[in-house]
């Protein structure tokens, strides 16, 4: 009986073998067969996602849907008399710089006229919303004017004070202005 479970597990133990042998060996084709190919190249007209503004976005969609790009009234640009200088925050609560008729800008708040039949209607990020005249149209921030001193304010650079770590001693030597602690004793 002894020998007969004997050769049992002999017979398990070779088939074990053999199935862990060529689970290596088929896993080892693959790698080289995925390492040796040629990459893929990406295509020409590939473009990044987050790289699209949202008016392309949507164009990209109405393409990708089958239907034709449609114009929308919010994508009319905004009176060239209008000028984004910065946005203070975001959203339907949010205000931001705007600058009329060449003036320097004024911070306006959503909800205010910056002109008769002009109102801004909501921020987002270097962009605002305004309504002239029921249409909605976009103004967003030139990016050659949003540098800091490229719009007529000076440049400022705060007077910082400076700061100078304290000299430190290599490790394992003690610095010569500690004394050692005292003790109640030692008067």
């Amino acid at each position: 009986m002894n020998g007969v479970s004997s050769r049992n597990s002999r017979r398990v133990a070779f088939f074990l073998a053999m199935a862990l042998a060529f689970a290596a060996a088929a896993l080892a084709v693959t790698w080289g067969l995925r390492l040796l190919s040629p990459s893929q190249q990406v295509p020409t007209d590939a473009q990044l996602v987050g790289a699209l503004s949202p008016d392309q976005a949507a164009q990209q969609a109405a393409r990708l849907f089958g239907t034709a790009p449609v114009g929308d009234a919010s994508a009319a640009q905004a009176p060239s008399r209008f000028r984004l200088y910065g946005v203070i925050a975001g959203g339907d609560s949010g205000s931001a710089l705007i600058g009329i008729d060449g003036k320097p800008p004024r911070a306006v708040v959503v909800g205010d006229a910056l002109s008769p039949g002009v109102i801004l209607r909501a921020t987002g990020y270097k962009m605002v919303w305004l309504d002239r005249d029921g249409v909605r149209q976009e103004l967003k921030m030139d990016p050659q004017n949003a540098q800091s001193g490229g719009v007529g304010f000076p440049s400022y650079t705060p007077n910082l004070p400076q700061f100078n770590p304290p000299a430190l001693a290599p490790p394992g030597i003690a610095p010569a202005n500690i004394a050692p602690p005292r003790t109640d004793n030692e008067r």
